[in-house]
């Protein structure tokens, strides 16, 4: 029944609704200690090709070497274009992998599916405290009131800036802006006219700058979609006044590069001296010779704090070996209670017990990571959806992705780009009920 049904959807799966690269699927097997005779081999699979997929290569380590029930993860990296066909096409053949990790707006596509089963007596069986975690992470783990996963970390978004630049400029880096008002002063100050410098990176082609502006719908009591997932409700008065604010920011003020498309290097290199991102790049810019810098939470430009956030999620596949899925949960389990280790990569560990122990907060980064354990309890998921993957896709060209480009390329005025965006994904919704 699994297998026909998984059949049926496939191609349907397999459009390039997230993801534009459509080549066969290329593995690449982490060298991990060798498992040896009597272990109950269990297969893992995540997508994280950069440094912190190495953090993770060194926990698994850890534990093959210590678990006592004689488990052995073998790890298996596969890149994100390619993860989920790829796991659809072993969940239908009957050999899928025992654990994944993925993402948690994801979740709802991929248990329509099939591909991802229900674990709420796995976690009761091996002792997962669900309220170890942030309301907001307990809730988005449930679909059709069941559970499908449990949280890694969570990423939100804050407020990385290069203190020697903002030194130059006659600011204080030990009191960053925490207001739109402060925050415009700074750029002001940090950016140079000649075009050399400018005070933020805000990309207008690179839509990373969506998901700060995402933060912004909340912080001024919008909403993208309504809590039943249905309606798209984006089009309102105070998501214009947060999209026309964003745009100002290249259009206006001139405090942004126009058309930027790599704020990461951009900031690396000095180009602009305040940059909205995640901690994911922590440990990039930590060791980047002569960037000296430092985070703090992201202003409050509007009503009230908030910002976007996503994180990684462990799920186990659907499959008939009921064995192999509980000792995937007892690794599932072991990973998050040592989530103080996933914190060296510079991730926020989802579980609350992680976040406060001393393994944590008494690294090296720690000073860094601070801002972003802060902004957690404001921080806010896109909606976990079916669609979710269709809609806020990032590297496509998206109803979303479109009119939002369009808007910060000072293309369509807020208004308008928000009614185009409206109207394209409310379509996607209304197709896929």
């Amino acid at each position: 029944m699994l297998k026909r049904k998984l059949l049926s959807v496939m191609l349907a799966a397999l459009l390039p609704l997230l993801f534009s690269n459509v080549a066969m699927a290329q593995e690449e097997v982490a060298p991990l200690t060798e498992c040896g005779e009597g272990t109950q081999n269990i297969d893992f699979w995540h997508g994280l090709t950069g440094p912190d997929g190495s953090f993770l290569l060194d926990m698994v380590n850890q534990y093959n070497s210590s678990n006592e029930d004689a488990i052995c993860v073998t790890l298996t990296v596969i890149h994100w274009d390619q993860f989920f066909s790829k796991w659809l096409s072993d969940v239908g053949t009957g050999n899928p992998p025992d654990a994944v990790l993925y993402h948690i707006n994801e979740m709802p596509q991929y248990a329509s599916l099939g591909a991802v089963t229900p674990i709420d007596d796995l976690a009761t069986e091996v002792g997962i405290d669900l309220a170890d975690y942030p309301e907001e992470m307990q809730k988005l783990s449930h679909w059709n009131e069941q559970l499908y996963g449990i949280p890694l970390d969570v990423h939100p978004i804050g407020m990385y800036y290069n203190v020697d630049m903002v030194e130059a400029a006659g600011l204080d880096p030990a009191n960053p802006p925490t207001d739109r008002e402060t925050l415009l002063d700074w750029a002001q100050k940090l950016t140079k006219e000649d075009g050399s410098q400018y005070g933020l990176c805000f990309a207008s082609v690179n839509v990373q700058s969506f998901r700060v502006w995402y933060g912004w719908l909340w912080q001024n009591e919008a909403r993208f979609i309504d809590d039943e997932g249905k309606t798209v409700v984006v089009n309102s008065p105070e998501a214009q006044e947060t999209l026309q604010f964003a745009s100002d920011l290249v259009n206006e003020y001139g405090v942004a590069p126009e058309g930027q498309q790599d704020p990461d290097t951009d900031f690396q290199n000095g180009k602009c001296a305040i940059h909205f991102q995640g901690p994911w790049w922590i440990t990039g810019y930590a060791n980047t010779e002569g960037l000296n810098f430092m985070t703090a939470p992201q202003p409050t430009i509007f009503k009230q704090p908030g910002v976007w956030a996503s994180n990684h999620f462990f799920g186990i596949s659907t499959q008939e070996d009921t064995a192999s899925q509980l000792n995937a949960m007892k690794f599932i389990k072991w990973m998050s209670d040592n989530g103080a280790l996933w914190g060296l990569s510079g991730q926020i560990p989802a579980s609350q017990t992680a976040r406060e122990s001393e393994a944590f907060t008494g690294s090296d980064i720690y000073k860094y990571q601070q801002a972003f354990v802060d902004e957690i309890p404001y921080a806010y998921l896109t909606p976990v959806i079916p669609e979710s993957t269709e809609i806020f896709a990032e590297n496509v060209q998206t109803p979303l992705v479109v009119n939002f480009q369009a808007a910060m390329l000072g293309a369509l005025d807020a208004a308008t780009a928000l009614a185009e965006m409206q109207t394209g994904v409310q379509a996607v919704l209304d197709r896929t009920e």
